[in-house]
């Protein structure tokens, strides 16, 4: 794709050396980044292990483009692997002038237009390298041959994911954040009503892709936790508040309740419970019945604080909730067809228990639907 050269009019350009970073992992996402020449490497990095380079920015490519749609710090690390040269422009910047300057947001809209069209290219690719694994594996003649390559394949798999789904969706996000954004979009009920659907889909798979990347880590014992006093209430609250626009554009009532007014604290690592809470209200506003409504509660018993979401959804047989937690599982649910669970639940499992706790799946209280609860040890003293 060839970038526009109006971006050099509006932006700061930058140069790095190899081997510079342009942020880091953690550092706060406030900037987004073009390359004009040169090339800079999309690293994760690994506790433990080797940084995991998930992709490669090249001449005409934009990165960092997320710290425009949320606040939060970076969630991989940007170097440069050769001389490069970057234009760089920051948040406020880039809101401003898309509010002030109408070529501005013309040339905003045709960037996202061709980077969607080159993401749809990049999916092609990836699916067919991927049916290439797959006849790899069964040309394989031997079991332990087999079993290898079925390793290999997962992790091949699991890069194609959180690299080339992550990608359009930043820029799914970025051209619906944008539209939301424009003074001259006209909205009614029923357009908002679309838009926050679709907003709330790309975060939820968004989220899904970041919790593949994370799963295999937690489970090796390869990732560790960064652990600080949580207010569970808090985060609640704060979870529940973010999922409103979704669960209004569904039809559904999302609320939270606190049965003790003053709930223990517990350590924990804020940003894996944060995901947690996001993909089990995810999954119980996408079960739940139009008019229905979802509940998050907290309490504390017995030295753990619990958590649970409720849903009026259709529920899920007692002969199939050891299995909800699996990788790509889905059940069999003749009031509803089948329903699927992918990956969010296992990345559940995987930080819950990496946490000290305990998750499962129950009946409500209420008779209809499904309780996911969770427990955490609360850090003593308590307060």
């Amino acid at each position: 794709m060839q970038i526009d050269t109006r971006w050099s009019e509006y932006a700061e350009v930058l140069e790095y050396e190899p081997g510079e970073y342009v942020f880091k992992e953690g550092d706060p996402g406030n900037e987004l980044y073009l390359v004009i020449s040169g090339q800079v490497a999309i690293i994760k990095d690994a506790e433990g292990s080797a940084p995991l380079v998930l992709s490669y920015c090249t001449a005409d490519q934009i990165f960092g483009e997320v710290s425009l749609l949320q606040y939060g710090p970076r969630t991989a690390s940007a170097m440069a692997v050769e001389k490069t040269r970057l234009i760089g422009i920051s948040r406020k910047e880039f809101w401003d002038l898309f509010h002030d300057k109408p070529v501005f947001r013309e040339m905003i809209f045709q960037t996202v237009v061709n980077l969607l069209l080159n993401a749809d290219e990049s999916r092609k690719q990836s699916a067919a390298e991927e049916r290439d694994l797959f006849e790899r594996l069964g040309s394989l003649a031997s079991e332990h041959d087999q079993l290898a390559e079925i390793v290999n394949l997962r992790q091949e798999t699991m890069r194609f994911i959180v690299h080339d789904l992550r990608n359009p969706l930043n820029l799914i996000m970025m051209a619906l954040s944008m539209i939301e954004a424009d003074d001259a979009y006209n909205q009614n009920a029923e357009s908002r009503r679309f838009l926050a659907l679709a907003i709330g889909g790309v975060k939820r798979m968004y989220s899904l892709t970041e919790s593949l990347l994370d799963v295999e880590r937690l489970e090796s014992g390869i990732a560790s936790l960064h652990v600080n006093l949580i207010d569970m209430r808090s985060i609640v609250d704060g979870i529940v508040e973010e999922h409103r626009p979704l669960a209004w554009a569904s039809q559904i009532e999302l609320e939270s309740r606190h049965v003790c007014a003053d709930l223990p604290l517990v350590m924990g690592d804020t940003e894996r419970l944060e995901r947690v809470l996001n993909n089990l209200i995810g999954n119980a506003l996408k079960f739940t019945r139009a008019d229905g409504m979802v509940t998050v509660v907290t309490w504390e018993e017995g030295g753990q604080v619990f958590v649970a979401v409720d849903d009026q959804g259709p529920g899920i047989p007692a002969d199939q909730r050891s299995r909800v937690f699996d990788r790509f599982v889905q059940l069999d649910d003749n009031r509803k067809g089948t329903r699927g669970f992918g990956l969010g639940l296992a990345y559940c499992r995987s930080a819950i228990q990496a946490h000290g706790g305990v998750i499962r799946v129950e009946d409500t209280p209420y008779g209809e639907g499904s309780r996911f609860v969770f427990s955490l040890p609360v850090s003593k003293p308590y307060r």
